[in-house]
């Protein structure tokens, strides 16, 4: 026999699946300018979050963990169906659409934007960008060319 606590932890568990409530945190606000001059942000926009460009962008970030870290970078995708995520946590709805409205992001419309530490585009593309491509670029960023410089100085 299932001790009282046991049942009761079922029950509730049981209540929360039957209301619909999530087993993960919920959503949360996203300000692009929370992170100015301490990260640079990968901003991915699609239709869906099933779009194929979208996955190909999320499929080439594989594997590069160690050089997001190492040059602040955090990943962003913002589809117009489906979950937005802000550095692999939910994004709320009301972030989203301010998202889209600053870089002025049509419906339907698939974007990759690289965004420096001073909260500018630095580039736009309407395809995939390879990561490599984006770490060239972002290594010849002279605030980057002075991380580096002072980590090589540590």
């Amino acid at each position: 026999m299932m001790p009282f606590s046991g049942i009761f932890f079922l029950l509730l568990l049981g209540s929360a699946a039957a209301l619909g409530q999530p087993d993960r945190p919920a959503p949360m606000s996203f300000d692009e300018s929370d992170h100015r001059w301490t990260h640079r942000l990968l901003v991915v926009f699609a239709p869906s979050d099933k779009h194929p460009d979208l996955i190909a962008q999320q499929q080439m970030t594989t594997g590069f963990v160690d050089g997001f870290r190492d040059r602040d970078l955090l990943f962003v995708s913002v589809p117009e169906h489906g979950e937005s995520l802000a550095d692999g946590g939910a994004m709320d709805a009301a972030s989203a659409a301010n998202i889209r409205e600053r870089h002025g992001i049509e419906p339907g419309t698939f974007a990759v934007i690289l965004v420096g530490k001073d909260g500018t585009e630095k580039r736009r593309s309407d395809r995939p960008v390879p990561i490599e491509a984006l770490f060239e670029q972002i290594d010849q960023m002279p605030m980057r060319q002075r991380e580096m410089q002072d980590r090589n100085r540590r």
